[in-house]
């Protein structure tokens, strides 16, 4: 009987649990991969934001401002489809220097910072065009990325299939060509 509460019914926690709005969920509404009032002269005062949007867009302005937009880590585990996610960086993963000094696939045996007697595999920097749909709007932004060359495969995979394909399908018209052509000079 303890794990009851008191004088209420089960009815009555269903209707709370159903309307309750967490800060999180505001942050999934109202958060955007790129802000467009990032920048502004005067975004930082209380008194300007609070006058101009409401406390969901500032706190989610808010936890944006804590983010270190320099390199972003992704996720390529989907990457045979060409889809991939992309995240920036929080505070503990700067100062541990994840995605920088290691590679950002957070799926790669070598995003976590090793041990020095672990050598490393040589990083690239890569700036990669990213175009997004973010609230029904298509955007585009170029996003640094670093990564060890496994994962450099992976994020060029399709391209290099797609390019493969397009070798294979040239190749297979000129040996067409070719047996056409040396068909009608035996002839």
């Amino acid at each position: 009987m303890s794990l009851y509460k008191p004088y209420t019914s089960r009815s009555d926690e269903k209707r709370t649990q159903e309307f309750t709005v967490t800060e999180f969920d505001i942050l999934k509404a109202s958060h955007k991969f790129l802000r467009d009032d990032a920048g502004q002269p005067g975004s930082s005062s209380t008194n300007d934001a609070s006058s101009s949007s409401s406390w969901n867009d500032q706190l989610a302005k808010k936890y944006y401002d804590t983010l270190f937009r320099e390199f972003a880590l992704c996720n390529l585990k989907h990457y045979k489809s060409g889809n991939f996610a992309l995240r920036w960086r929080t505070e503990n993963e700067v100062l541990d220097g994840t995605g920088e000094t290691t590679c950002g696939n957070m799926r790669c045996e070598y995003h976590r910072p090793h041990s020095t007697s672990s050598p490393l595999p040589r990083l690239t920097t890569l700036e990669l065009p990213f175009a997004y749909e973010e609230h029904g709007e298509l955007k585009q932004a170029l996003v640094k990325v670093v990564l060890c060359p496994g994962c450099v495969k992976k994020l060029m995979w399709k391209r290099s299939r797609r390019e493969d394909s397009g070798e294979r399908k040239s190749r297979s018209s000129r040996k067409r060509l070719r047996e056409h052509a040396g068909g009608n000079d035996v002839s």
